[in-house]
């Protein structure tokens, strides 16, 4: 076994409803609580008789509707299970043993193990609340994150284009854009080592298909689509995923109805507690008990305790936007506590 494998932490997914007896409130994963749309739930059950076959390798459809998505030509795309794994392909397209990787913290810690795997130099550097304002750093690669995860904030374009003029690559995940709609995708006119991420999971609220995609410059998709898993896309996550493309107005009034619930619970929890400015579809929560994420499970209600995030000094929980009346719960819950 390779040395480095002993040096990372196994991935902490945080708490889940499998774990618990009975009902529980699912506050914790930051995925999108409403159903999917008609059209994606019909595809799903008429493509069911074809799970004994492998999907179109060249998921050409969903690259199709993605480019008009996101206005960009379908050879700028490259698709795979989740934009999770679209971290690891593009560490292992890029990073050469030693390779320098800046990571800002507190983000999501998964751009941390995917290089640390390929022997990168890894340095880090924490801004107050994902607060940067700027690039002071060179290297091979940067991982920006907007909105951040978990911190909720955005990234302003001047600051992506700094650390574009000073990295070799620039990673900017934007698994949460569709929250606030202030995307660096534009950028790719003007920059060519530009690599945008962007996930099925919140937005269209298909986390379970695990579906995901990439844009970039066409040499850099292309490399992507070259050596991910050539099936890596499930029949039905395709389906379900060019479908809820196809269900655009659905999706977007379901988003209004989530950033009109999070600011709800902000309001709610800014009585007790300091609350983080989000554009995502959750909140950071900073407290004092160090408790509260344990009380809160025994009342059936699951946040994330993100306690110890290179980044946070002190007692933190993030809290994902459920349906109204689980945010409802919640807020009642905290308020007894």
């Amino acid at each position: 076994m390779r040395f480095v494998v002993n040096l990372i932490n196994e991935y902490d997914p945080g708490p889940f409803p499998d774990e618990f007896d009975g009902e529980v409130i699912q506050l914790a994963s930051n995925e999108n609580p409403f159903p999917p749309s008609e059209n994606v739930i019909r595809a799903i059950k008429d493509g069911l008789l074809k799970i004994n076959r492998y999907p179109y390798p060249y998921y050409s459809e969903l690259k199709s509707l993605l480019s008009t998505y996101t206005g960009v030509d379908e050879g700028c795309i490259a698709v795979s299970n989740g934009a999770s794994d679209l971290i690891r392909l593009v560490t292992d397209i890029i990073l050469e043993p030693l390779d320098r990787v800046y990571i800002p913290m507190p983000s999501y810690t998964m751009y941390l193990m995917f290089s640390m795997l390929r022997d990168a130099h890894v340095e880090t550097e924490v801004f107050e609340e994902y607060r940067i304002d700027g690039c002071y750093s060179r290297g091979k690669l940067a991982f920006l994150c907007s909105p951040n995860n978990p911190t909720g904030n955005t990234l302003e374009k001047k600051t992506i284009q700094e650390f574009l003029e000073n990295f070799e690559y620039v990673v900017v995940d934007e698994a949460y854009v569709e929250f606030q709609g202030n995307s660096a995708v534009d950028l790719l006119n003007h920059y060519s080592n530009l690599i945008v991420l962007r996930s099925f999971s919140k937005f269209f609220g298909l986390a379970g298909m695990r579906v995901g995609y990439a844009v970039a410059e066409e040499k850099i998709a292309e490399a992507i689509e070259k050596i991910r898993n050539p099936f890596s896309i499930s029949h039905l996550g395709y389906l379900s995923a060019v479908e809820a493309l196809r269900s655009l107005d659905y999706y977007r009034k379901v988003a209004e109805m989530i950033v009109s619930e999070r600011e709800k619970m902000k309001k709610g929890l800014e009585k007790n507690f300091h609350v983080y400015p989000s554009s995502a579809n959750f909140l950071l929560v900073r407290h004092g008990d160090p408790e509260l994420v344990k009380k809160l499970q025994e009342r059936k209600v699951l946040v994330r305790d993100v306690t110890g995030l290179e980044g946070l000094r002190g007692y933190h929980f993030r809290v994902s936007v459920g349906l109204p009346s689980e945010n409802s719960k919640f807020l009642e819950v905290v308020e007894e506590l």
